[in-house]
C-alpha cells in the first residue's frame, strides 16, 4: 500500500495521540517531530534535521556529496559552541575611552547593547579617513554563499556607503604563483580547469605527485565540496599508472595510490628541476621540436643552465648537493618521464617559500622540455589537489555574487605584509616591477577572517595589530583574532542566514539553496544586516546604495535570474527542492588542458608577450630585480637545512601543510580535534630516528621553537616524514601562555608563531611560511592546561 501525505499526516495524528498518555512514546514523537532544510557549507550539502524546538539533531549529506567525512557532522558542534559570540562586546579600556591599544588580547571586554556598539562603530569610521581604513576582511573562506560572503558584503559596504577602503592585492594561498604564472603562460593555472581524471585514466604512464596531496586537499572545497575525486583514487589505485611522489613527507595519497617516495629537502625543488633539465640537455632528450615551436627564449635560459653565465653549471649532481635526491635518482627520474606519457601535479606549497615565484615556472619549463604539455594524460597541472580539480566541467552559466560598487581609492596592500605595512606606514617598498608606498593604517575592519589565523610571524602580528587606533571584528566564535579586538559583533552562522552557493568549484555541476536552518544565535545578526543598519545610520543615499533598493531575496533571485539556472528550474522549485543538478556534456570528461594551444599555436596563442610559453621574459628584465630575474633561478632560501651555520642552531625544517580536518582553523573548536589532537596540541610529525636523537617518545607533549617564537605540539613519530623535517599542521587556534610576555609561548600548536613573515621576493611580496627553521626540545617543567578555545572574560555576560 503506498503511503501518502494524507495519510503520513493522519497516522502522526493518531501517534500523537497515544503519546499523551504515554510518556516513553511522548519522547519518540519529540523526536521523529523534526523537519529537514537544505543547506551547503566548504563541508559539503547537507540536510539538517531540526527538532519542534528549532535546535538541529543532525545533518544528513546530500546526494552530490559522494564520500561524505566526518567533518561534517561537526556542523551541530560549531553552531552551538561554548565559543559562541553571544552579544556585542567592547574591550574594557576601550569602552571607558582610554584605548590602551596594548592592552589588545589581555583585558576583558564589556558586554553592551547593539545600540552602543553600532554607535562605537559608525564614530569610529566617521573619524577615520577612507585612506587609513583596512578592510582585512580577505578571501571567502567564512562562507560559500553568494550574498552573505563576508569578504564581499564588507567591501560592498566600504565602497557603497563609505567610499572606499585600503584592500589587499594578491593572496596567500598563490601569492608568489599568482603574479607569475599568466606572464609565463597566460593563465594563473592555479585555478584554471584541469584534465580531465578519464584521460589520465586512459593515458597517463607516470604521474607525479610534486608536492601534491590530492586526497586530503579535496575533501574540501572553496565553494562546495562533493568529494567526487575519492572515486577516481581508487580507480588510480588499480591502474597501471605508475605513481611517484616528489615530497619531504610520505603522505595519505601516497600511500593510496603506492606511490615512489623521493624524499627532497624541502625548498629545493628548482635545482631538482634544473638538474633534470640539465641532464636532458646535454644527452640530446629533450623535446627540441617542443622548444621550438611552442615556448620563447630558451636561447637565453640555456647559458645560465649550463653555467655559463655565473660558472655553476647546473649538472645533476649539483642539484644532488643541494636536494639530497641521488644523482643517479635524478637521471633516472629524468629517463622516466621523457620515455612515458608523463603528467606532473604541481601543488601551492612550493611557492609559498623564499624565492617561491621560481617554482611554478621551473616546473613549467621542465614540462616543456619533456615536450608533452597539450596532449592527452601529459603535461602539467596546478590544481589536481583543490577543490575537485579533474573532474569533467558542467558549463552552465552560474550565479554571481554581491556586487562590490566602486573603490575610490586605490591602495592594495600585498596580501601577506599586513604586519609590516601597519608597523612601517611611508615605507616605500618594489611591487610587480613597481613601487607602492605603505599607507597610514587607523582602522582595520575584519569581517568572518581570521587574520591571526593565517598570517605569518604571529608574534609580530600581535605587535603591530597593538598599534592601531581601532579594530573592529565581526565574528560568529571567539576566535584568537575576536579576542585581539576592540569591538566584536556576534555574526550569525552559514545556518542561520537564507543564501544560495554551487559547487564544486571545477564541477560546477550543483546550484545549492542555503536555507536558513535555524534562528540567529543568541544576539547575533547576519554580516549583510549590521552592514545595512550602518548603511542607513550614515545617510539615506548611503543605504540604498548598498541595498541596491533590494531585499536580501530580491538579491538571491536577482542572482539566479542572470544565470543559466532559470532554463532548467524555476527559482520557487529551487528554493523548495533545494538544489539543482547540471549534468556536464559528454566532451567535458575528454578535457585536455593546453591541447588547442598544442594543435595549433597561432590560432590559439597564449597571452604573453610572444604567445608562447615564456622560458624567458623580456617584461620581467625590465623589472630590474635583484632577486628575480628574466628566467628561471635557483636562489639560495634565508632558512634551509643547507644553511650549515643556523642548522647548528635550529636543526629541522619545519613545513607547514593544510590541515586534515579542518578548513584552515574552521572546526578547531569543535569535537573533531579529538581525533588527532595529541593531548589537546597539535601533532608535530618528526622522524622515528629524529625522535630517537632526541629522546622524544610518541604522543609526548615537546615544545619547537626558533627567534621568533615557540610552541607546544604532540609528538607523532613516524617514518613517513624525512629526517631532518618535521611537520605542523596550519590552523590551530593561538593560545598564548603568559600575555604579558612579548612572545609568549603558544600552548596549543599555533604554527604561525615560528613562520617568517619575509616576503618570497621584490617581485610578488608573497608568503614564504614554508622556509622555516626550527628546533625540537622534550620538556622539563609540567604543562598548564590549554585555553585556546575559551572564550575570555565578558563583564555583564
Amino acid at each position: 500500500m503506498s503511503l501518502t501525505r494524507r495519510k503520513f499526516l493522519k497516522g502522526l495524528a493518531a501517534t500523537s495521540a497515544v503519546a499523551s498518555v504515554n510518556p516513553l512514546m511522548a519522547a519518540q514523537t519529540k523526536f521523529y517531530d523534526t523537519k529537514k532544510i537544505p543547506h551547503a557549507t566548504h563541508f559539503g550539502a547537507f540536510w539538517a534535521e531540526v527538532n519542534s524546538e528549532g535546535k538541529i539533531v543532525k545533518v544528513t549529506p546530500q546526494k552530490s556529496d559522494k564520500h561524505p567525512s566526518v567533518i561534517t557532522d561537526a556542523i551541530i558542534d560549531r553552531t552551538y559552541s561554548d565559543t559562541r559570540v553571544k552579544y556585542p562586546c567592547v574591550r574594557k579600556s576601550f569602552l571607558e575611552g582610554k584605548k590602551r591599544p596594548k592592552l589588545r588580547g589581555k583585558e576583558p571586554f564589556v558586554r553592551v547593547s547593539w545600540e552602543k556598539a553600532l554607535e562605537l562603530v559608525l564614530e569610529k569610521l566617521k573619524e577615520t579617513p577612507i585612506e587609513n581604513l583596512f578592510n582585512a576582511s580577505y578571501g571567502a573562506w567564512g562562507h560559500v554563499g553568494l550574498l552573505h560572503n563576508c569578504n564581499s558584503v564588507a567591501g560592498r559596504f566600504f565602497n557603497t556607503a563609505l567610499g572606499g577602503h585600503i584592500g589587499t592585492d594578491g593572496e596567500y594561498s598563490n601569492g608568489a604563483a599568482g603574479k607569475v604564472n599568466a606572464s609565463i603562460v597566460g593563465d594563473l593555472e592555479v585555478y584554471s580547469l584541469q584534465t580531465s581524471h578519464e584521460v589520465i585514466l586512459e593515458n597517463t604512464q607516470v604521474y607525479v605527485l610534486w608536492g601534491a596531496d590530492l586526497y586530503k586537499c579535496n575533501q574540501i572545497d572553496f565553494k562546495v565540496a562533493n568529494r567526487g575525486n575519492d572515486d577516481y583514487y581508487k580507480k588510480y589505485s588499480k591502474s597501471k599508472i605508475k605513481f611517484i611522489t616528489i615530497d619531504p613527507q610520505y603522505t595519505q595519497t601516497a600511500e593510496i595510490l603506492n606511490a615512489q617516495w623521493i624524499k627532497i629537502r624541502p625548498n629545493t625543488d628548482v635545482a631538482l628541476m634544473l638538474g633534470m633539465m640539465n641532464y636532458l640537455y646535454k644527452s640530446g632528450k629533450y623535446d627540441k621540436k617542443f622548444i621550438e615551436k611552442y615556448t620563447d627564449g630558451f636561447d637565453k635560459f640555456l647559458p645560465y643552465l649550463l653555467g655559463k653565465t655565473d660558472g655553476i653549471d647546473k649538472t645533476p649532481a649539483w642539484a644532488a648537493n643541494i636536494t639530497g635526491v641521488e644523482e643517479k635518482v635524478i637521471t633516472a627520474l629524468a629517463d622516466t618521464f621523457v620515455k612515458n606519457r608523463t603528467f606532473l601535479a604541481g601543488n601551492w606549497a612550493m611557492q609559498r617559500a623564499h624565492h617561491g615565484e621560481q617554482a611554478d615556472w621551473t616546473l613549467m619549463v621542465l614540462a616543456s622540455m619533456i615536450g608533452q604539455v597539450g596532449l592527452p594524460g601529459g603535461g602539467f597541472g596546478f590544481s589536481m589537489h583543490y577543490s575537485g580539480g579533474g573532474q569533467a566541467f558542467s558549463g552552465v552559466r552560474l550565479p554571481v555574487g554581491l556586487p562590490q560598487g566602486k573603490n575610490n581609492l586605490d591602495t592594495n596592500i600585498p596580501a601577506s605584509r599586513v604586519s609590516e605595512a601597519i608597523l612601517n606606514p611611508g615605507k616605500t617598498v618594489k611591487f610587480k616591477g613597481k613601487e607602492i608606498t605603505y599607507p597610514k593604517i587607523k582602522l582595520m575592519y575584519v569581517v568572518g577572517a581570521s587574520v591571526l589565523g593565517h598570517h605569518p610571524n604571529t608574534n609580530e602580528l600581535i605587535k603591530a595589530l597593538r598599534t592601531l587606533d581601532t579594530l573592529i571584528v565581526h565574528e560568529p566564535w571567539w576566535t584568537p583574532m575576536a579576542k585581539m579586538a576592540d569591538i566584536v559583533l556576534p555574526s550569525t552562522t552559514t545556518l542561520e542566514r537564507d543564501d544560495i552557493s554551487f559547487g564544486g568549484s571545477y564541477s560546477q555541476d550543483y546550484v545549492y539553496a542555503m536555507k536558513k536552518v535555524i534562528e540567529p544565535y543568541f544576539e547575533s545578526r547576519n554580516d549583510y544586516d549590521i552592514f545595512e543598519e550602518l548603511a542607513k545610520r550614515i545617510g539615506e543615499r548611503e543605504h540604498k546604495k548598498f541595498t541596491g533598493n533590494k531585499t536580501k531575496q530580491q538579491w538571491l533571485e536577482g542572482f539566479y535570474g542572470r544565470s543559466d539556472c532559470p532554463y532548467y528550474m524555476e527559482f520557487a522549485d529551487f528554493w523548495k527542492q533545494g538544489f539543482i543538478h547540471f549534468e556536464p556534456p559528454k566532451e567535458a570528461y575528454n578535457f585536455v588542458r593546453h591541447s588547442e594551444f598544442r594543435a595549433d599555436p597561432v590560432a590559439n596563442k597564449l597571452a604573453t608577450e610572444s604567445g608562447k610559453i615564456q622560458i624567458y621574459s623580456p617584461k620581467f628584465e625590465k623589472y630590474n630585480l635583484d632577486d628575480f630575474k628574466a628566467h628561471p633561478i635557483w636562489f639560495e632560501p634565508a632558512e634551509w637545512l643547507g644553511n650549515e651555520k643556523l642548522v647548528k642552531k635550529f636543526p629541522f625544517h619545519l613545513v607547514s601543510p593544510h590541515p586534515r580536518y579542518r578548513v584552515h582553523s574552521q572546526l578547531d573548536n569543535t569535537w573533531v580535534r579529538d581525533l588527532y589532537k595529541i593531548q589537546g596540541r597539535e601533532p608535530v610529525m618528526i622522524n622515528t630516528n629524529d625522535a630517537k636523537k632526541l629522546g622524544i617518545t610518541h604522543g609526548e607533549v615537546v615544545e619547537v621553537y626558533n627567534d621568533r617564537g615557540s610552541l607546544l605540539a604532540g609528538a607523532f613519530v613516524t617514518d613517513n616524514i624525512m629526517e631532518g623535517v618535521v611537520s605542523i599542521q596550519e590552523g590551530a587556534w593561538y593560545d598564548p601562555e603568559d600575555v604579558s610576555d612579548s612572545k609568549p609561548r603558544c600552548n596549543a600548536g599555533h604554527v604561525n608563531v615560528l613562520t617568517s613573515s619575509r616576503p618570497t621576493s621584490t617581485m610578488a611580496q608573497a608568503t614564504s611560511v614554508n622556509t622555516c627553521l626550527v628546533g625540537i626540545k622534550k620538556l622539563k617543567e609540567v604543562i598548564k592546561p590549554y585555553n585556546s578555545t575559551t572564550p575570555p572574560e565578558i563583564i555583564g555576560a
